[in-house]
């Protein structure tokens, strides 16, 4: 198998790379700035709302040091009047009391756009003390965090591919990685340049219902392509590619109800760290390949607040949507992952 990596410069390898990163890229925002988390309220056409704390300088007390930023750009003009906002907006905002009135850079709906929305804060709101600056946010706001994520892209060739029982095929491996059967796996198969959709399947399943379904194994992929066909005939490319940064470890399909807005999912790895054991949990939630959070949250406020707080707890995970949504019925994927040291 060839491989690329991300420092090497093909630029068709490299646009992959980059779009596989994407699927699992969270808030690019500077250090020390706050991610602000949907739902958006909206005042009126083009500007939208957010509570922020009212012991910051706003532009009611004469000039207002916070910043704004949609993916990690800035926004503005700052301080303008909320009928600019409104009537023109293109990024425009103001920050008034406890409230922000922003427009988005295009005047699109900031709750369905894609984009991530954060703020950078007055000096001295950078403390993570229990006591400290980020534990008395609103809690639309969240210390923002971000993973970086290495991939290794692997050509697989037809003649690389053999015949596997019941119909599904199998990848020869040559390098020994985290597998499913430790609940760990790091791969992704894709099938020209978009990764199948049904990864971490039992080999019964792979078998016998197909549809892109695989399942990584100690030395091998056990496989099937999305539309049943033999992907030694079918002229469709298909790679490998191996996450560095974090592991995967469950498709949260399907939770199940745990009370108010909070979802259980049982059966992570005893063996990984959790906040039942001080606040180390490594792990992670996204949800259509964005950071839900914020993680560590407390139980009863993941069932009354939600808005995409978890925990994770022993051997469960408690969490919820961004929306409080039903994560069942909502059209939307999630999945956990757990950081590798220092990737968090």
């Amino acid at each position: 198998m060839s491989q690329t990596t991300a420092s090497q410069t093909s630029p068709n390898a490299l646009g992959l790379l980059d779009r596989l990163s994407s699927l699992f890229r969270t808030y690019a925002i500077p250090e020390g700035s706050i991610l602000v988390k949907a739902p958006f309220s909206n005042d009126d056409r083009s500007c939208w709302t957010f509570h922020v704390p009212a012991e910051w300088t706003s532009d009611a007390d004469g000039s207002s040091c916070v910043r704004v930023l949609e993916d990690g750009q800035h926004l503005g003009p700052a301080g303008v009047s909320h009928d600019d906002v409104r009537t023109l907006g293109r990024g425009r905002y103001s920050h008034w009391g406890d409230k922000l009135y922003f427009s988005s850079s295009d005047n699109s709906d900031p709750n369905t756009n894609g984009r991530s929305y954060s703020v950078v804060p007055p000096a001295g709101w950078t403390s993570d003390e229990p006591d400290g600056s980020w534990s008395r946010l609103p809690s639309q706001l969240s210390k923002g965090e971000q993973i970086e994520v290495e991939w290794t892209l692997e050509d697989v060739s037809p003649a690389q591919i053999r015949d596997a029982d019941g119909g599904a095929f199998r990848i020869e491996l040559r390098d020994r990685w985290p597998t499913d059967e430790d609940g760990l796996s790091t791969l992704l198969l894709l099938e020209d340049g978009k990764p199948l959709a049904r990864p971490h399947a039992s080999a019964a399943d792979v078998a016998s219902l197909g549809q892109g379904r695989y399942t990584h194994a100690s030395d091998h992929v056990l496989f099937s392509t999305s539309d049943g066909s033999d992907p030694r005939q079918n002229q469709r490319h298909y790679q490998l590619a191996h996450a560095e940064a974090f592991v995967f470890a469950h498709a949260l399909t399907p939770p199940s109800a745990n009370e108010g807005h909070c979802w259980e999912l049982v059966g992570l790895p005893a063996s990984w760290p959790s906040d039942q054991d001080g606040g180390t949990s490594l792990v992670r939630v996204l949800e259509d390949g964005r950071l839900l959070g914020p993680h560590n949250a407390p139980h009863d406020g993941i069932r009354s607040t939600g808005g995409g707080g978890y925990s994770h707890w022993g051997d469960r995970l408690w969490f919820s949507t961004s929306d409080n949504s039903d994560p069942n019925t909502n059209g939307r994927t999630y999945t956990v992952v757990q950081l590798s040291d220092g990737a968090g």
